[in-house]
């Protein structure tokens, strides 16, 4: 046995994904977006911030709130187009990346799929993302 196996330096994934169809470059072809993995530190960072308190009887209880930590994490990924580029902001008059990102790039159905694979990149399955939303 080798802890050498486990000696692996630390690695930003980045894949390149088609998010739609509707975007192509000046000889047509589709234009690839890029994602990138996060950490576990990241991802960590990104869920501290998704939970809110919320009155049940005469009793707070915290509870996560899922679609705000899928668009903090998709803010996060989205690597390319750059969701925080000025000129690309001002084009669509939308200045909140996450905005941007679901109010004009991309419709309802590239959305989700983007999400999911935003999710399967960083190692979450389908199954695990919904028994997340469940707890």
């Amino acid at each position: 046995m080798s802890l050498e196996s486990f000696m692996l330096k630390d690695e930003v994934k980045e894949v390149e994904y088609v998010a739609s169809n509707r975007f192509v470059d000046k000889e047509g072809k589709v234009e690839k977006w890029k994602l990138k993995t996060i950490t576990a530190d990241e991802n960590d960072a990104i869920r501290k911030q998704c939970y809110k308190q919320v009155q049940v009887g005469k009793r707070m209880k915290q509870e996560f709130d899922t679609v705000k930590y899928l668009e903090l994490l998709a803010d996060k990924c989205v690597v390319y187009p750059d969701l925080h580029n000025v000129e690309l902001q001002d084009f669509y008059n939308e200045m909140d990346s996450i905005k941007l990102l679901k109010k004009h790039l991309l419709n309802p159905g590239e959305y989700d799929d983007l999400m999911q694979e935003i999710q399967e990149i960083n190692g979450y399955s389908l199954d695990d993302a919904v028994e997340e939303a469940k707890n």
